[in-house]
C-alpha cells in the first residue's frame, strides 16, 4: 500500500511485493494518505485531508476500497496519521484542536467511539503501536525538518522517554517489526547535514543497538536517499523509497541489508506513505 499523486490529489494503491498488479483504491478529491493494513489484511485506515483545506479525518476501509466509513465525524477539525492496534480492534490517531491549537495522540475503537487521550502535545506525530499492544512510539518535532526525535509512552499513557536524539532528524514514518525486536526508522530525513544522505536504519525498542541498513552518500541531489516504509509481515524485509534529486520508486531490501532491488520504476511521483499488508 502506498499513496501517489493523481493530477491534483494523493490517492491510495496497492502493488504486489514483486511489482506487479498496481490497483488504484481510492478516487475523487482530497487527499488519502497515511495508509495502515489491519493485522488481518481486510480492511485499510488512512488519513483524508479534505478538499479545500476542509481539515481531515480517519477514514476506514476495505482492502478493495468499498465500505468506506468516516471514523471522526464532521465536527473534528483534523483527525490523522491512524494506525492499528496489534489486535485489529482499535486505532491510535493524532487530534488536531485547532481552537486550542494543541495536538494529542488518541486511541478510538472502528465506530469511531470509545476514544481516549493517550499523551502528547503540538507537533506529536506518526503513532504506532508495538507488537504486544503495550507501547506507543511516535516522532516528536521540537522543530520542523531540522529536529525530530522517536519517542515511546505507554498506550495507558504512562512512562513517556526519549529513543533516539533529535541529531538523527528521524522522518515522520516508522515501523515496529513484527516480532517486535526492532523498529525501523529514517536518519537525516530532511538532510539537516547536506552532503549526507537520508538512510534506512533499526533501532531496539529502548533506542540501543542502532543498525544502519542503507550506506548511501551525496545528499538529497548528488546521492541516493532511502526512506522507510514497513516491514513485511514476515519481519524479513522491508519496503522503502529510493530517491535522488526528487525522483523516486519503490523497493525492498532484507532485514540484514541485503539485497536492495527496486520494484517500480522511479519517477516524480515518488510513491510514499508505504504499508506492506498481509
Amino acid at each position: 500500500m502506498f499513496s501517489q499523486q493523481v493530477g491534483s490529489s494523493f490517492q491510495l494503491f496497492t502493488i504486489a511485493p514483486d511489482g506487479s498488479n498496481r490497483r488504484q483504491i481510492t478516487h475523487g478529491a482530497g487527499d488519502s494518505v497515511q495508509a495502515d493494513w489491519s493485522p488481518d489484511g481486510r480492511r485499510i485506515v488512512f488519513e483524508f485531508d479534505r478538499p479545500n483545506e476542509n481539515g481531515c479525518a480517519v477514514v476506514l476501509v476495505n482492502a478493495d476500497g468499498s465500505g468506506r466509513n468516516d471514523l471522526s465525524g464532521p465536527d473534528q477539525p483534523c483527525d490523522n496519521q491512524p494506525a492499528f492496534t496489534p489486535d485489529g480492534r482499535r486505532v491510535v490517531f493524532v487530534r488536531y484542536d485547532d481552537k486550542a491549537d494543541k495536538e494529542t495522540i488518541q486511541i478510538m475503537d472502528l465506530t469511531g467511539g470509545n476514544v481516549r487521550v493517550i499523551g502528547g502535545h503540538l507537533g506529536d506525530t506518526d503513532p504506532n503501536v508495538s507488537s504486544d499492544g503495550r507501547t506507543v512510539t511516535f516522532v516528536r518535532r521540537r522543530k520542523d525538518h531540522v529536529r525530530q526525535a522517536l519517542f515511546a509512552i505507554g498506550i495507558d499513557g504512562s512512562r513517556l522517554r526519549q529513543l533516539t536524539p533529535y541529531s538523527y532528524e528521524v522522518a515522520i514514518k516508522h515501523d515496529w517489526s513484527p516480532d517486535g525486536r526492532r523498529i525501523a526508522l529514517t536518519t537525516n530525513a530532511d538532510w539537516v547535514r547536506p552532503r549526507a544522505s537520508a538512510n534506512l536504519v533499526t533501532i531496539r525498542p529502548d533506542g540501543s543497538g542502532l543498525e544502519r541498513l542503507t550506506h548511501f552518500t551525496g545528499g538529497s541531489e548528488h546521492g541516493d536517499n532511502a526512506f522507510t516504509g514497513s516491514y513485511s509481515p514476515d519481519g524479513k524485509q522491508i519496503a522503502l523509497r529510493v530517491e535522488r534529486n526528487g525522483v523516486g520508486g519503490l523497493a525492498v531490501i532484507d532485514t540484514n541489508g541485503r539485497h536492495l532491488h527496486m520494484i517500480t520504476r522511479r519517477s516524480a511521483a515518488r510513491p510514499r506513505f508505504i504499508d506492506w499488508g498481509r
